[in-house]
């Protein structure tokens, strides 16, 4: 069978339907990863073919373009490229993130079966509708009318256990489980030597992601946390100085870039901007959170995180050195964040994994 895998050029979508491609391959499948160029080079390193196609993540708007606006450039670029060599390729099964727009398109204009791969929570019916008109406008200009219908029904696989999924009408009624995963290191990829060197018994992972990287959150949030009796390794995201951040003591390390499924297993607090990767690669390990949402699906994922009892949250405008310091104090040292995040944790060991999803959608 041929599968072919779509999704926007950021690392937190493209590591999120990695798994998925890679069981594929494992399954003994063709595959082919499209997304931007600028991604391209990190789906081959962990062995997945790769389509360079559609506009980088900075052609598109970068961080302050993530909107509806951003997905509706990316996905009328990408369709240009996408389209004519998916209908050469003739795949069997499109398997899109529910952001990736020109996905859809190749589904309906080869004939291939189209699955929505979730990337966090479901989004509200809202902004479906709102990117609903961008589906049908490019299914016209290709010659697949109202995709957008056929979209909806189709099967979603959903990423967020029982106690994250959000109230209120559900866009994609076919929902079936898929066990998130942290990422996947590449092959020969470790942790720097320095991690195990950091003198202290008890680590904080302090990031904002690869999109939503705000100098000044990071800044004041590493302030407080590097008071505290604990380590701390900070992500300041691919291509950012860590230098920024200005001199550390010993027990701060900080780099561009670690993968989350090497580093978290260590770690006993996360302090993040509340992406959807990093909240479930969080969970995934049982580990509470403290939220600093600051842009796209970031808000949904920090109320949902809070009330499952997991996590603490501080608005855009609540971030101080202080209320960091007090709120990852709590975190630490209070048992009913962590048993809360052992609860998450049991939700998601229990639904199924990338090969036998991949299996029932195959069969």
């Amino acid at each position: 069978m041929r599968v072919l895998v779509t999704a926007n050029p950021m690392h937190g979508h493209v590591n999120t339907v990695l798994p998925l491609a890679l069981a594929a391959r494992r399954a003994g499948h063709e595959v082919v990863l499209a997304t931007g160029p600028d991604l391209a080079g990190h789906a081959e390193r962990h062995g997945v073919p790769t389509w360079p196609v559609g506009p980088t993540h900075a052609e598109s708007g970068g961080q302050a373009g993530l909107s509806v606006d951003y997905f509706t450039y990316a996905a009328e670029k990408r369709a240009v490229e996408l389209v004519p060599r998916a209908q050469g390729w003739r795949p069997d099964l499109v398997v899109h993130e529910d952001t990736e727009l020109a996905g859809p398109i190749a589904a309906a204009t080869t004939g291939a079966r189209s699955v929505v791969h979730g990337l966090g929570l479901m989004y509200p019916v809202r902004i479906f509708d709102a990117l609903a008109a961008t589906v049908d406008r490019l299914g016209d200009r290709w010659g697949a009318p109202a995709v957008s219908a056929a979209l909806r029904g189709s099967v979603y696989l959903e990423l967020a256990p029982p106690a994250l999924r959000l109230p209120g009408e559900r866009i994609w009624r076919r929902a079936r489980p898929l066990r998130p995963r942290p990422g996947s290191p590449a092959a020969g990829e470790e942790l720097p030597a320095a991690v195990a060197a950091l003198p202290h018994r008890r680590t904080v992972h302090l990031t904002l992601g690869t999109v939503f990287h705000d100098s000044d959150v990071l800044a004041t949030a590493l302030e407080g946390l590097r008071t505290l009796p604990v380590d701390v390794v900070v992500t300041v995201g691919p291509g950012v100085d860590g230098a920024r951040l200005g001199p550390q003591p010993p027990h701060v390390l900080v780099a561009p870039y670690l993968p989350h499924a090497l580093l978290l297993p260590r770690c006993d607090l996360v302090v993040s901007q509340g992406g959807a990767g990093i909240m479930f690669g969080a969970l995934a390990h049982g580990l509470p959170q403290l939220v600093l949402p600051q842009g796209g699906d970031q808000f949904l994922n920090a109320e949902a995180c809070r009330d499952s009892g997991a996590a603490l949250t501080l608005a855009p405008g609540e971030v101080t050195a202080a209320a960091v310091v007090e709120a990852a104090s709590r975190l630490l040292t209070e048992p009913g964040f962590a048993a809360a995040a052992g609860a998450v944790r049991a939700e998601i060991a229990a639904m199924p994994d990338a090969d036998a999803v991949l299996r029932d959608l195959t069969r």
